[in-house]
């Protein structure tokens, strides 16, 4: 209803996240707000259903569709890129990264378990990458072709991405990946002591809300998501909501 761009992508939240705050909260005309915002995710690997990691691209790797072709600035953000890839042909997409950026994202839990799962793929050159991957092999030497120039500021990415950590050469890695959504950013309209509000403005007396059920900071969409966007509304409203509890009982 609310995110249709990303409603289509693999659910990788909470199986007990079904809207029931929204749903109690609206029986009891509440108000609310930024329903269409959401941590979105680019890079879940469609065989182990565990996170690739967008250290993978921020460190030189670049993202190709079924066609193998880029057609983005993958540095927009891994939330964003989601519904991006969401919309290409088949809904998904492989990870392209070299022996240096994979010895650099060994360190993350996540990108190991994919490691683990045999997720990867590996060939030496980029006849071989098409091969590992079943991608045109002359649309995935081009696009290698132009990320080395790019690299080397031999040539502007039609993209717009300005940031390529180094020059992507064999042997190369690729990992299949699919569109996540992780968990929604809107929720119930709260004050600033986590009480919910009414669409007149006023509180609902003794009802609170905080983390998933309140009205994230995100804004709309999937741009405004920062790694901490969730957790900091949970934390920060239900430490408000304990405390406006604590005064009015004390008075």
């Amino acid at each position: 209803e609310h995110v249709p761009e990303i409603s289509a992508a693999r659910y990788h939240g909470s199986e007990h996240s079904v809207g029931d705050a929204l749903t109690i909260g609206r029986r009891l005309g509440a108000d609310s707000a930024y329903l269409d915002a959401y941590q979105g995710h680019a890079a879940l690997s469609k065989q182990a259903t565990t996170l690739v990691g967008w250290a993978t691209v921020m460190h030189g790797g670049v993202v190709l569709d079924a066609s193998g072709r880029r057609f983005g600035d993958e540095t927009t953000g891994y939330s964003e890129y989601a519904a991006i890839l969401a919309a290409r042909p088949g809904s998904e997409g492989w990870v392209v990264i070299d022996r240096g950026i994979y010895d650099k994202c060994l360190s993350f839990k996540d990108f190991q378990q994919t490691v683990d799962s045999g997720a990867v793929v590996w060939a030496d050159d980029t006849d071989g990458l098409a091969a590992a991957t079943g991608l045109p092999p002359a649309a995935v030497a081009e696009e290698l072709a132009a990320v080395r120039k790019y690299s080397r500021g031999e040539a502007s990415d039609p993209f717009g991405r300005n940031s390529f950590e180094h020059s992507l050469t064999g042997p190369y890695a690729a990992i299949k990946i699919v569109p996540a959504l992780f968990h929604t950013q809107g929720g119930l309209v709260v004050d600033e002591n986590a009480r919910v509000l009414r669409t007149d403005g006023s509180a609902i007396t003794g009802l609170f809300a905080s983390g998933g059920a309140a009205m994230g900071i995100s804004g709309h969409g999937a741009a405004g998501y920062l790694a901490g966007n969730g957790l900091l509304p949970a934390l920060g409203l239900a430490y408000l909501a304990a405390s406006s509890l604590r005064t009015t009982q004390l008075l």
